[in-house]
């Protein structure tokens, strides 16, 4: 069964489809079987068995694509919790195997109806743009990678590891981001008014946090981490890597309200959960920091931008605060459990991104 991945299918590539190169048809098999009566000769014992493999991840290096894949799927799955028993939100933690205390990564707290029904003229006026961006929106139904991967050298076999972290990325956030949906359920653009007509199927679950903004946000991320960490660039907001990355995300994020499926306050969450979660995902393949984040969409007011959203820049209407209240928070660090499994992989990806945009002699570094 291949894994979903929000709205995007990526991750769908990482399901059972490599296994079938393998599969054998009922001739070939029946070919094999008088081949081998032909050939084997008499049966003889085995006297020295091999070892058995090393238990270790050295072992992932054994297996098929699809197998590792999912492999570290269930690693980085590994520890994450959900609490929605709170009314119209949902909490997801994180518990490492050597700490049975949790550590907050992000809550969501839902917009109201009203909200939600005041930014549809946002998502009225973006089908202007449905003629001349239904290219861009078709292919990213299935294709983030290819948009994000045109920023440097992403080539599925020069850079297996890399592209293989950055699947990875897109199908653990995901099945994260359904189980987020799940808990929120929030109706879509269309359910508020017909003359939405969407130019696109709308999918069959929950609108807030949009898919591709949560799943594109938190490749974007990664993958600029991977570049810093390669040397390829020093990290900064400012870069024109990092810049380019976001504004690619933001397009991808965009063009889902403009093809009438979501809202702009779906993105902005989306965002939130995909940085949140990039966060969290490069913790785990290297020691690093994650900073707990909360979203609380009641009240927003207003249209998605990245930059936005990296400045905490989106505050309650005056109708529920007097005072400037911030939609999104951000805690104190905390640091998460590095997994040797993702470690060996991060390693491999790392090694890759020396090809990644002008990467400088070290001797200029």
């Amino acid at each position: 069964m291949a894994w979903l991945s929000g709205e995007s299918g990526e991750s769908g590539e990482s399901g059972e489809s490599g296994e079938a190169l393998r599969s054998t048809s009922a001739s070939t098999a029946r070919a094999l079987i008088s081949s081998r009566e032909g050939v084997v000769g008499a049966w003889k014992q085995v006297d020295s068995p091999p070892p058995n493999y090393a238990t270790d991840s050295s072992a992932l290096d054994l297996w098929s694509a699809p197998v590792r894949l999912k492999t570290l799927q269930a690693e980085m799955l590994a520890g994450i919790y959900y609490d929605d028993s709170g009314k119209e939100s949902v909490a997801v933690e994180y518990r490492s195997r050597h700490d049975a205390s949790s550590k907050s990564l992000i809550h969501l707290l839902r917009p109201r109806e009203n909200d939600f029904a005041a930014q549809l003229d946002y998502v009225n006026n973006y089908a202007a743009l449905r003629y001349e961006r239904s290219g861009e929106i078709v292919s990213e139904q299935t294709k983030i990678l290819a948009f994000l991967g045109s920023v440097g050298f992403l080539h599925p076999d020069r850079m297996r590891r890399t592209t293989e972290v950055l699947k990875l990325v897109l199908g653990v956030t995901g099945v994260i981001e359904m189980r987020i949906k799940h808990a929120l359920a929030c109706r879509r653009p269309v359910e508020y008014s017909p003359q939405i007509q969407p130019m696109i199927s709308t999918p069959g679950h929950g609108s807030l946090p949009s898919g591709h903004s949560s799943e594109s946000f938190a490749a974007a991320f990664v993958f600029y981490d991977l570049i810093t960490q390669a040397g390829a660039t020093e990290p900064s907001q400012t870069d024109p890597v990092f810049v380019q990355l976001m504004r690619i995300a933001e397009r991808i994020a965009i063009n889902r309200t403009v093809a009438g499926v979501h809202f702009p306050v779906d993105s902005v969450a989306g965002m939130v959960l995909g940085q949140t979660l990039a966060e969290f995902f490069i913790a785990r393949f290297r020691t690093a920091n994650v900073r707990p984040r909360t979203f609380d969409g009641r009240g927003f007011e207003g249209d998605f931008s990245y930059e936005r959203v990296l400045k905490m820049d989106y505050f309650k209407s005056k109708e529920l605060a007097k005072r400037p209240e911030p939609i999104i928070k951000e805690g104190t660090a905390v640091s998460m459990e590095e997994s040797s499994l993702l470690r060996r992989l991060w390693d491999e990806a790392i090694a890759e991104c020396t090809l990644m945009i002008n990467p400088r002699p070290k001797a200029a570094r």
